[in-house]
């Protein structure tokens, strides 16, 4: 772009600014307010925008409307909205000054006087609510007094009120609301029959040994009525292996959670399951599934994939599942490759949020950003970089009948200079193989994977790493380690990282909590970090 067009495409951003911004601002406005500014002509802004202008009797525009060749004099200014009340008044304009009119325009409204009434002989309680949005139930219903009458500001123009109370059928009534008037309307209800439906449930497959809310299935139903009913959960077989009585129904919306166990506390093998409601002579059925497979854990990204901080692990969310982390390192970081900086142990800050999910079945996406502020320790300086990752990794063996997980998974990472994780294998791209022995609550975990640097380094750097995690029902701890081979240096000096991981769950919530810590060792430089971490997982 040359030097003319750069500076016409300035003018004609900052000649449009000022209409954006009082397109933006329109609801500051409370008042009427008449301001003089510099400049020339008639600028006229309202509550709400989209007012229709008319200059002595012309219309001209609507609100947020700029009016700059308007000679100096006197005008006429109508503002007109439907619902709205019109507004007039006249403005004079000079020729050293810019007139700034800022209008609240006042809604025409009436009032509607509700009665609600109930068919006679049904001893149902009778808690009416009345609605006059059209938002969510929950955000626009109000409960009407003991009297059930309520008086009601009402825009003007038709309406449509509805009533609606848990065991009776909804009313709708349409009015039209005159300004400055009062309607009156009297509403009958009717006793509603017991019917069960819109059944759901957030996980169709799940893992009585996951921790907190992750091994638990939860069921949704609405009901019409009060009332009560049964959960009745049956195997393969058609065999009864649990039941619940219900609590008795007082509102639409009930909900209930199965953790995978049987009547008695025992967890339930493997297989699919028939959950059914069972209330008023009518019935809902869904099915389960229960695979010990399915492991809903959180995992660190740091290695640039899915695992512990140092060594990439097999395991997959199952579908639909998702952690989201946000966390802060802190530590003090060998970086000898700065040799033009005083850093052969510089102070790191690292800031990162990741993300991983499964879109579908034994395969996971993950991605994450960081930031890296670094401080020297002898010079008076620091400096900060951001990077981005993200990686694919698909499970190709993990079973229950046999103790082995196996995945294959590749990765990339970007950063601009310093930005990269001190706790990754750098920027560039990587393949990973993760391997597992998985015990009842134990996996023991070895990784190879090659990483290249890009033209950096044609030849990869290889990483070996292993760790063991330890899962159990309100924590799960891991220790690992990696050694990177970088054969394209002059000098082969390996770089050997190793740490401990912690995850805490506070029952019965999605939430987690993590620690970690550690050691890093690089050509006689040895560092150390710690690490908190905040995340949700599903």
């Amino acid at each position: 772009m040359n030097r003319l067009s750069l500076t016409i495409a300035v003018l004609l951003f900052f000649s449009l600014l000022p209409p954006r911004l009082s397109a933006q601002n329109t609801g500051d406005i409370t008042g009427d307010r008449f301001e003089e500014t510099s400049g020339r002509g008639l600028v006229i802004r309202t509550n709400p925008a989209g007012v229709k202008v008319f200059i002595d009797g012309a219309e001209r525009a609507l609100t947020p409307a700029s009016f700059e060749n308007l000679p100096p004099g006197e005008y006429n200014i109508r503002l007109s909205k439907e619902g709205y009340t019109e507004r007039s008044f006249q403005v004079t304009l000079f020729s050293t000054s810019r007139l700034v009119v800022s209008i609240k325009m006042e809604e025409e409204r009436g009032l509607v006087q509700v009665s609600v009434h109930r068919a006679a002989g049904n001893q149902i309680p009778f808690n009416p609510q009345i609605l006059t949005s059209p938002l969510d139930d929950i955000i626009s219903a109000e409960n009407l007094p003991a009297a059930h009458n309520a008086l009601i500001s009402m825009p003007a123009g038709y309406r449509t009120i509805r009533v609606r109370a848990f065991g009776w059928e909804d009313a709708l009534e349409t009015v039209f609301v005159s300004a400055n008037d009062t309607v009156k309307v009297n509403i009958l209800m009717r006793a509603a029959p017991f019917k069960i439906a819109n059944a759901s449930q957030n996980r169709k497959r799940f893992n009585p040994l996951n921790a907190g809310s992750a091994g638990t299935a939860e069921f949704r139903f609405d009901v019409t009525a009060p009332g009560s009913g049964m959960i009745i959960i049956k195997d393969s077989d058609g065999s009864v292996v649990y039941e619940k009585q219900t609590d008795n129904f007082d509102t639409w919306h009930q909900t209930f959670s199965w953790d995978g166990k049987d009547s008695s506390g025992s967890v339930l093998p493997e297989g699919k399951y028939t959950v059914l409601i069972e209330a008023e002579k009518s019935s809902l059925s869904m099915t389960a599934e229960i695979k010990f497979a399915d492991n809903i854990i959180p995992l660190s990204l740091e290695s640039g994939i899915s695992g512990l901080t140092f060594s990439p692990l097999p395991h997959v969310l199952p579908s639909g599942s998702y952690q989201i982390t946000a966390g802060i390192f802190f530590g003090s970081f060998p970086l000898p490759d700065f040799t033009s900086r005083d850093l052969s142990n510089a102070l790191g800050l690292p800031l990162e949020i990741n993300m991983r999910i499964s879109p579908f079945n034994r395969f996971e996406l993950t991605t994450s950003v960081n930031i890296v502020p670094y401080f020297e320790n002898h010079v008076q300086k620091s400096f900060a970089g951001w990077g981005i990752s993200g990686s694919a990794k698909f499970n190709i063996i993990e079973s229950s009948s046999i103790p082995l997980a196996f995945a294959a998974g590749v990765s990339y990472t970007w950063a601009g200079n310093t930005g990269e994780l001190p706790l990754s294998p750098g920027k560039g791209l990587g393949i990973h193989a993760p391997l597992s022995l998985e015990f009842t609550n134990f996996s023991i975990a070895f990784c190879p994977s090659s990483f290249w640097q890009g033209p950096e380094g044609l030849v990869p750097v290889l990483l070996l790493s292993a760790g063991a995690l330890y899962k159990g029902a309100n924590v799960n701890a891991g220790l690992s380690a990696r050694c990177e081979l970088d054969f394209t240096k002059e000098s082969f000096n390996p770089k050997y990282l190793a740490g401990a991981d912690v995850y805490l769950y506070p029952l019965p919530s999605n939430l987690f909590i993590s620690f970690s810590a550690g050691a890093i060792f690089q050509e006689r430089c040895l560092g150390w970090y710690g690490g908190f971490k905040l995340g949700i997982i599903n």
